[in-house]
């Protein structure tokens, strides 16, 4: 099996330095083991770099990073290990501790590739859990298996193998991994969905699995699609100011609000959710013709620039939040 596809090749031939996402578990000891190979053959294994990240929120966090430190010093891959503290607001601890990785992610340079261990399974998972929570059809097309954080690519090799196939290929190579046992715990949502809802849902439809990834990728189509016609549309309200605000009040809400978010998006910027839209509406749209609104917000993740939206001069400007 080809690993990597020519596109992702000619990637980290050109990147500087390659990060592989190390846990130790079944995913990412499947996805370092084989980065390193590639990386091996093409005497490039001097870009690797492995990173656990040690989030000290259970007993045996310590063998963990021990067990990754092994792994590494077995095969001299270079291992960079790094302890954070999970502080969980309102978002969660899945959450915090995403936003806690991003985080460290975000702290290497530019000309950085960064190689995840998203699998098939966590595609079906993750468009589930945003249906529930309520998505549009961005979210409806679920992980991108070459996306970017800030000015960095990120891959996800894995992204058409199952967990199955996954565990098959390490046994076959004899690869030990360990297993969170935390993943049993449902009281965590994710876990919850995975351990309960989706084998209910295979069991009474056996080609859900096949047919929700299918709708992914006809969604991620349609949505390139219909980011064309934004694009359009945008050369026409926005220039390097900023958005006209007399063009936008032209179109009606909807095609607003999808204006603003595509133009947020392309610069780096947190995308506002549907009540943050409502508030730039009344205070952007439905306000005095003098008044001077300011808004800010950004993701709690940290995958975006936190953003502050203001009027200027009949511009709706977007600038950094740096605080």
């Amino acid at each position: 099996m080809d690993f990597f596809t020519k596109t992702e090749k000619d990637i980290l031939f050109s990147a500087d330095k390659i990060i592989v996402g190390f846990s130790g578990g079944a995913d990412s000891t499947l996805l370092l083991h084989k980065t390193f190979n590639f990386l091996t053959e093409s005497n490039s294994e001097n870009k690797l770099l492995a990173l656990h990240i040690n989030h000290q929120s259970q007993s045996e966090s310590h063998a963990w990073e021990e067990h990754c430190q092994k792994f590494c010093q077995d095969r001299e891959i270079h291992l960079q290990t790094e302890k954070v503290e999970v502080t969980a607001k309102g978002e969660g601890f899945e959450a915090a501790a995403r936003s806690a990785r991003l985080a460290l992610f975000n702290s290497f340079g530019k000309n950085t590739v960064i190689i995840l261990g998203h699998h098939l399974d966590d595609q079906i998972e993750t468009i589930l859990f945003r249906i529930f929570r309520g998505t549009g059809m961005k979210g409806l097309s679920g992980i991108k298996r070459q996306s970017t954080l800030g000015s960095k690519v990120v891959l996800r090799p894995l992204f058409d193998l199952t967990k199955k196939e996954i565990i098959e290929l390490l046994d076959k190579e004899r690869l030990n991994y360990i297993t969170d046992q935390s993943n049993h715990d449902n009281s965590f949502s994710r876990n919850y969905l995975r351990n309960t809802v989706i084998p209910k849902i295979y069991e009474k439809w056996p080609g859900a699995k096949k047919n929700i990834s299918r709708m992914a990728n006809i969604i991620r189509k349609q949505n390139i699609l219909y980011e064309s016609y934004l694009e359009t549309v945008l050369e026409r309200v926005a220039d390097e100011d900023g958005l006209k605000l007399d063009e936008l009040k032209n179109l009606d809400y909807f095609e607003r609000a999808e204006l603003i978010r595509i133009w947020l998006d392309k610069q780096s910027f947190s995308t506002p959710n549907e009540s943050q839209m409502k508030e730039i509406e009344k205070s952007f749209f439905q306000s005095r013709q003098e008044s001077n609104p300011v808004i800010k917000f950004q993701r709690e993740d940290a995958q975006r620039l936190g953003v502050i939206l203001t009027k200027t001069n009949n511009y709706l400007i977007a600038e950094e939040i740096n605080e």
